[in-house]
């Protein structure tokens, strides 16, 4: 075979080869098309009385749980905090976090639950929210520099992050300070005023982290004025309203508002550390992987890991230990992700995709805590190095 019929034959291979790529890709996006078009397909009433439902009992656990803390005596007042706590989770992420998401606005029968209309039980700012959570985060998921919930703060969770001497206290200021209260300084992220402290503090001010693109063209005074009635609706409410009623009865003004208290650091504790275990270990994703429409459900596949727990407990969790199916669709109802997470697993199989799933809570959060810890210091190496899916292939 002569020197041209060896680069033509050469020339030939590559482009069946580039073919059967393109083919693998089209059928992969295809397949996760199809479980998205068939669960929208199937909305209706199911899902109306599901939402319906999880108001309900929210507002039952708040009755309960306020008229507890107030009308009890002395400690025993403490038997209505996990009702409070209760009551604000499900307010937090398996309502607020999934309607914000737009997975109800479908349904004309719930314009409350409608994302625009939704007034959210929590102190952040809903339109800052949307923004940088789901039209940043959620399209350039463990994208470095580009996702602004991989570091946000000024959270080091991989090596690419320029070390500096804040890092070797993050462990202790996370998990003592900002994680006990991390709903009130969501804003601080979602409306620029994390790039403000970096820019000031770290030598290389933001490097390596994601910035606030203030798409709105919001002032200064007008991100204050978001930030400060967002946090003000629940502060008033927690630690103002409900403490006077009681101090006005003579029921206790110290007591109920310790007890709310209590229930504010276990939603925001409860919160923190379910959202952090299941991104941060995964892997960095290519900058270019939403450039093709299936290395855009495979980013989301290897940048998110699921940790198992039943059915009850995936409610009280917002369904995020079904972080992967919430990532891949994260506009429809998250009570559908566990009939979900079947089906995308059959993808995975057929195609040999990452699914990765922690066999606990418990497990997933030891691992984000290793991690954690590991970088915080400089030279640090991944505890659970793996490469990006899509760079391997």
């Amino acid at each position: 075979m002569s020197a041209q019929e060896l680069i033509e034959s050469a020339e030939s291979a590559a482009s069946v080869a580039r073919q059967s790529f393109r083919q693998r890709d089209d059928e992969i996006y295809q397949a996760f098309e199809a479980i998205k078009h068939r669960h929208q397909a199937d909305m209706g009433q199911k899902d109306v009385d599901y939402i319906r439902k999880i108001r309900r009992y929210s507002r039952i656990f708040e009755v309960l749980g306020r008229s507890a803390v107030m009308l009890l005596p002395g400690p025993l007042a403490l038997l209505g905090v996990p009702l409070v706590f209760l009551h604000r989770n499900l307010e937090a992420i398996e309502i607020g976090h999934n309607v914000l998401h737009g997975q109800y606005d479908s349904l004309p029968e719930v314009p409350e639950f409608h994302s625009h209309n939704f007034k959210w039980k929590a102190p952040i700012d809903e339109a800052g929210w949307r923004q940088e959570h789901n039209a940043t985060h959620h399209v350039y998921t463990n994208v470095f520099e580009k996702d602004p919930d991989l570091s946000h703060g000024f959270l080091r969770t991989n090596a690419q992050v320029p070390h500096t001497k804040w890092h070797y206290f993050q462990v202790p200021f996370y998990l003592l300070l900002a994680y006990p209260t991390i709903l009130y300084f969501f804003n601080n992220q979602n409306l620029g005023r994390s790039d403000t402290f970096r820019a000031e503090k770290f030598p290389l001010g933001n490097k390596g982290y994601a910035t606030f693109k203030n798409p709105e063209h919001l002032s200064d005074a007008q991100i204050d004025k978001r930030i400060r009635l967002s946090v003000l609706r629940v502060l008033v409410k927690e630690y103002g309203v409900f403490p006077l009623l009681a101090l006005l009865s003579g029921l206790g003004f110290w007591k109920v508002f310790l007890c709310n208290a209590l229930a504010d650091l276990l939603n925001n504790y409860w919160i923190a550390l379910t959202i952090q275990a299941t991104h941060f270990t995964e892997p960095l994703q290519p900058d270019d992987a939403i450039n093709n429409r299936s290395n855009w459900y495979i980013s989301q596949l290897d940048s998110s890991v699921n940790f198992k727990g039943t059915r009850l407990q995936s409610v009280f969790w917002g369904h995020l230990n079904y972080q992967i199916e919430h990532h891949l669709y994260p506009d429809i109802p998250s009570h559908r992700y566990p009939d979900i997470a079947r089906e995308v697993q059959a993808v995975c199989r057929q195609y040999n995709l990452p699914y990765k799933v922690n066999a606990s809570w418990g497990q997933a959060i030891r691992k984000y805590l290793t991690l954690f810890w590991r970088f915080s210091f400089k030279d640090a190496r991944h505890p659970f190095p793996t490469q990006a899916y899509l760079e391997r292939e």
